[in-house]
């Protein structure tokens, strides 16, 4: 097919420059840019009051975290402009090891957009819990170093290992000399900072505010301004950019973690992009910044600009910023008006066979009581946050508001069940039961009895993983992902869809409007972010570094 745009302003994210110009696409390639062209047979498509960039790149996600394989989230940010992504799939592989990896690499072929990997560098995240995969080390990694869409190692978490030359980790770092080695800098202490960019490191996304960027730049790592569904501090940033004059070459766009409901909502890359522009960059400095850059610190060099001979992945967006008009993936017209006009040539509905991954052991009612040491201590909830606090209560019997928690070790390693109070969740004649749960992904349940809260375990472990919901000693509803207990096999439509309603009827029974039903359970297990979280090992305080 040959298309021809015309009429519209081409945005050079190597020259930073911005200029009239017609492009013409053949057989996947961008074959002219230039005024008046003209062509046989070329499908003309009027470009006017739009500026023409190469396909924008989310230089940093977790496919897994959009709870769809990677076909279905390819279908969901395509129609806003992202033709590939960089993935950092440590939770498949902090589940099902290298197995998984394989198993997901295959799932990427079937998704349009192009999914790269840089292979996860921290799996465990922590010795504190219990993971699937186990380690994953260097010689794990090495089989995995030709394929064609390992683009780099996955953030380094585990910056003390980083800067302090821990061996497991040196031999990870030396693997990927003079290739792209991703940062994670969240709670690292700024006396780190130094030893942990000579390690290797080139680029953070975990910039909390202007002056930890402004660290991070001044030390010579490239800068992923991120706007997710949790950290959504870009705006910040990108202030600091302009008050600093700061070089537009050491900047990508990403977005970490983002829900498809928020997707859908607001946008993907293009969102950050039209922030920018409100903020004053020039097209040419965004085109940069959403795909030059990005596909210069990955190696790829067949796309990221508009220019002869390069691939023909192509977006045409308002130059208000307001609307991505259209989308070509290697030269097809995909997506109009952020809507899919074209069907996926790649789908294939007989993915890889996924087995349960969801190894529970059969758990009583009864076996839901509290250690005498927690019956007077627990986690406490912050509304919109997914940090939690020490709660000291009064009486040891649970009342209004008050829920048990419960993490249980299900990949088929020790049967380890933790049991504390949880405030500030609130559901009332139930349980909720999760398989998503960060970084380790045990299964966590949160509830006010014990038999409910047994029911839901259960179903979690037929369902391969997942949201599961009861109510009063029956499952009241469900969502089944059977992709590693992360992912579900539907479109994103309607998984989106049957998560609003699994969220709505959670809420209907009482869990608190102030948080997340689900994304909050996914959480109170993650020992990286304070304060108290219940690991399947016990209950533990990041602040103190201690089990109680």
């Amino acid at each position: 097919m040959k298309y021809l745009l015309k009429g519209g302003f081409v945005a050079d994210g190597e020259s930073r420059t911005v200029f009239p110009a017609d492009v013409l696409m053949i057989g996947g390639r961008i074959a002219a840019v230039g005024q008046g062209l003209s062509a046989e047979d070329a499908e003309t498509l009027d470009c006017g009051g739009c500026v023409i960039t190469a396909g924008f790149v989310d230089a940093h996600v977790h496919v897994e975290s959009s709870m769809v394989l990677p076909r279905a989230f390819g279908e969901a940010i395509l129609p806003f402009g992202t033709t590939a992504v960089i993935a950092d799939p440590h939770e498949v592989v902090n589940v099902a090891g290298a197995k998984g990896l394989s198993l997901f690499l295959e799932e990427c072929e079937l998704s349009r957009v192009d999914v790269f990997v840089c292979l996860p560098s921290g799996v465990p995240a922590t010795p504190l819990d219990t993971n699937g995969g186990g380690k994953f080390l260097a010689e794990d990694m090495r089989p995995f170093l030709s394929h064609p869409r390992v683009v780099g190692l996955g953030e380094v978490m585990r910056f003390a290992d980083a800067a302090n030359g821990e061996p497991e980790m040196a031999a990870k770092l030396a693997l990927f000399k003079g290739r792209t080695v991703d940062g994670h800098t969240s709670g690292m202490p700024d006396d780190m900072l130094a030893a942990y960019v000579a390690a290797g490191v080139k680029n953070d996304h975990e910039c909390a505010s202007k002056e930890s960027m402004f660290a991070r730049y001044d030390m010579g790592m490239n800068i992923y301004i991120r706007e997710g569904s949790a950290a959504r501090n870009a705006s910040d940033l990108l202030d600091g950019v302009k008050e600093r004059g700061l070089d537009i070459s050491r900047f990508a766009f990403c977005t970490d973690d983002k829900h498809l409901a928020t997707i859908a909502a607001e946008g993907h890359i293009s969102y950050i992009a039209s922030m920018a522009l409100g903020k004053g960059f020039g097209w040419g400095e965004i085109a940069a910044m959403v795909s030059f850059n990005p596909c210069r610190y990955y190696g790829l060099s067949d796309r990221g600009n508009v220019r002869a001979g390069l691939r023909a992945d192509v977006v045409a967006m308002r130059e208000d910023g307001t609307r991505v008009e259209l989308v070509f993936k290697e030269g097809e017209l995909v997506a109009r008006s952020q809507k899919l006009v074209s069907a996926n040539t790649k789908r294939d509905d007989k993915h890889a066979v996924f087995e349960n991954t969801v190894h529970l052991k059969d758990i009583p009612p009864e076996a839901f009581v509290l250690p005498e040491r927690l019956k007077k201590t627990g986690i406490g909830l912050v509304d919109g946050q997914l940090l939690t606090v020490k709660e000291e209560f009064e009486s040891e019997q649970l009342s209004e508001g008050e829920d048990l928690l419960a993490t249980a070790e299900r990949h088929d390693k020790n049967g380890n069940l933790a049991v504390c109070r949880l405030k500030g969740y609130g559901i009332r004649g139930g349980a909720i039961a999760t398989s998503v749960s960060h970084d380790s992904h045990n299964a966590v349940c949160a509830g006010d009895n014990g038999r409910d809260m047994s029911i839901a375990l259960a179903r979690l472990r037929e369902i391969g993983g997942g949201y599961v919901i009861v109510s009063e000693g029956k499952v009241a509803g469900e969502l089944s992902m059977p992709a590693f207990g992360l992912m579900a096999t539907g479109d994103a439509e309607e998984v989106s869809a049957a998560i609003a309603r699994l969220e709505e009827m959670a809420h209907a029974m009482g869990v608190n409007k102030g948080v997340d039903a689900f994304t909050t359970l996914s959480f109170v297990a993650l020992p990286v972010i304070p304060r108290m979280r219940l690991l399947d090992t016990g209950l533990y305080d990041v602040e103190e570094g201690r089990f109680l």
